[in-house]
């Protein structure tokens, strides 16, 4: 069976990655709106309101890990060098697991490896 990069072609990669590159930017923008919010908040709830913003950035690094894999795969990378270079590292395993069943059966875990509001 052709692996799934040759079915889908470079430029329909390429152009799947830089939409989801369009949604990173709008991600990152509500990012910085809801981060705006969040320090306007009265001091005591400002702590469990930027918790929950994180899951902005979270969701950013996600989207970068992603559309790089999508990048490495258009420019003729095998699968296992394009998710080599992601990391995040419970995304990774998700990726290398193969079918979108076993992705969905392992939901995101905390990470020491998130870079949360650079």
């Amino acid at each position: 069976m052709p692996a799934p990069s040759s079915l889908l072609g470079p430029s329909l990669l390429a152009a799947l990655a830089a939409e989801i590159g369009d949604v990173r930017a709008g991600v990152d923008r509500m990012s910085t709106l809801v981060s705006d919010l969040v320090r306007r908040l009265p001091a005591e709830d400002r702590a469990e309101a930027l918790t929950d913003a994180q899951a902005l950035d979270v969701l950013i690094q996600r989207l970068d890990a992603v559309a790089g894999v999508l990048h490495g795969l258009s420019d003729g990378q095998t699968s296992a060098d394009a998710v080599s270079a992601v990391l995040l590292t419970d995304v990774a395993a998700r990726l290398r697991g193969g079918t979108p069943a076993q992705a969905a059966a392992h939901p995101p875990a905390p990470s020491g490896d998130l870079l949360l509001f650079d």
